[in-house]
């Protein structure tokens, strides 16, 4: 039992594998679920590590190898993420542990060949748990709306990643079996471990880099979806427009009509005749729902959709003109939050149809709260609808970008989306 001084090490590479899994995934549990099955996990991980420190040989790879499984399906049951997403996240990252583990020991041992062994463990230990971390702090500020924004049912694209990671993750894993064995020098194990960690980072940033082309590539959709927006507002105001001009060159008509029911003394009939003449022409108004030409965009095209499915469209809206907002992230956000709500009304099949909207801008938090009717199914997943389409991973990842938060409720076959973006 010489090896329970690795104990408080195990500890620590348990806690950097829970702050890692906590948040690289999209959670999916509260904060006091999340935590309980972290104690667990972590329970497991000390109790399996250190049975494998203290036997060694064959039953420490067998430790490794259970170890491995655990976490991964740790970070499968606290995710909400698809699968194949998981899979690729949590791949990647035990491929850099590992790749910082190899590198961290064979440094240790060629340019400190004199320090102790418990030394050398916890340096290496203490060493991989900050690289770690950083690079976590990274993905979060660099990566993650990228791949937030990329959620799809359709996860090919996943699983294509995902084996690329595996196959790294297996020669890092084998590179590790053959340190632990001492087949080959240190130098040459050095030698070999760098061409592998250079040629994994060299596939890795043209994955990344492919990854944001695609994120380009969806933006550039949401600019061809902000032109079309406005392009059925300019329509639908020309439209008006037209309507008003006529109503214009009609209206000595309509004033030598009154004039002459005012001969014969009719009120009754003026005020008829007035309010017709007044329903024609509230009905040609363009009606604007917020100063924001974005937003009142979106909100225009979304009320036609509404009065074509005969879907009853209530907005109150009171935000500023200006928004420290990107016109295509709040296409990306109401876009697809109106869409979603849409489709509830029309697959609900129920009598009375109707969505609520409710934007305003208080204290530099942007609030979107929408309702509408759904169907008796709708199940949730947390605080999301279970098995999220790419449009609520849009939502998502918008309302990340601006340290926001995006929480559905569903009562009484009533949908309740809530957005909110810190601006």
């Amino acid at each position: 039992m010489s090896e329970l001084y690795q104990i408080p090490g195990l500890l620590i590479t348990a806690l950097c594998h829970v702050i890692v899994i906590c948040y690289l995934s999209e959670h999916k549990y509260s904060k006091k679920k999340f935590t309980l099955y972290s104690c667990m996990y972590i329970a497991g991980f000390v109790s399996i590590g250190g049975y494998g420190y203290a036997i060694l040989g064959a039953t420490l790879l067998f430790a490794y190898i259970v170890i491995v499984v655990c976490t991964f399906l740790f970070s499968c049951i606290v995710s909400q993420s698809c699968f194949a997403k998981k899979c690729f996240l949590f791949i990647t990252y035990f491929c850099l542990f590992s790749a910082l583990d190899n590198v961290l020991k064979i440094m240790i041992k060629l340019f400190c060949p004199k320090i102790s062994a418990p030394v050398g463990f916890y340096v290496a230990v203490i060493l991989r748990s900050v690289f770690l971390l950083v690079v976590l702090v990274l993905y979060k500020k660099f990566a993650e709306a990228i791949l937030l924004s990329l959620e799809d049912k359709r996860d090919r694209r996943w699983w294509n990643l995902a084996l690329v990671a595996l196959l790294f993750y297996l020669l890092q894993a084998c590179m590790s079996v053959l340190n632990v064995k001492n087949v080959m020098s240190d130098v040459q194990f050095m030698s070999v471990l760098s061409v592998i960690n250079l040629i994994m980072y060299a596939v890795y940033w043209l994955v990344f880099s492919n990854i944001s082309y695609m994120k380009k590539d969806a933006e550039a959709a949401l600019v061809r979806q902000n032109v079309e927006y406005l392009s059925v507002r300019l329509a639908t105001q020309q439209k008006a427009e037209e309507e008003h001009r006529r109503l214009r060159h009609d209206i000595r008509y309509y004033l030598e009509t009154i004039a002459e029911y005012a001969k014969t003394g009719d009120t009754s009939a003026i005020l008829a005749y007035i309010r017709e003449y007044s329903n024609e022409v509230s009905e040609t108004a363009v009606r604007q729902y917020s100063i924001n030409r974005t937003i009142d965009s979106i909100l225009s095209v979304y009320a036609g959709k509404a009065k074509e499915s005969g879907i009853a469209f209530l907005v109150k809206c009171n935000v500023k003109a200006e928004l420290a907002v990107r016109d295509i992230d709040l296409i990306a956000l109401l876009g697809n939050l109106f869409e979603n709500a849409l489709h509830g009304c029309q697959k609900s099949e129920k009598d009375k149809l109707y969505m609520e909207i409710y934007i305003r801008m208080q204290n530099s938090r942007l609030t979107i709260v929408c309702e509408n009717v759904c169907s008796e199914n709708l199940e949730l997943s947390g605080s999301l609808p279970k098995g999220k389409s790419i449009g609520i991973s849009s939502i998502l990842a918008v309302c990340q970008k601006y340290d926001g938060n995006l929480e559905y409720k569903v009562e009484h076959g009533i949908c309740s989306a809530c957005a909110v973006l810190n601006l």
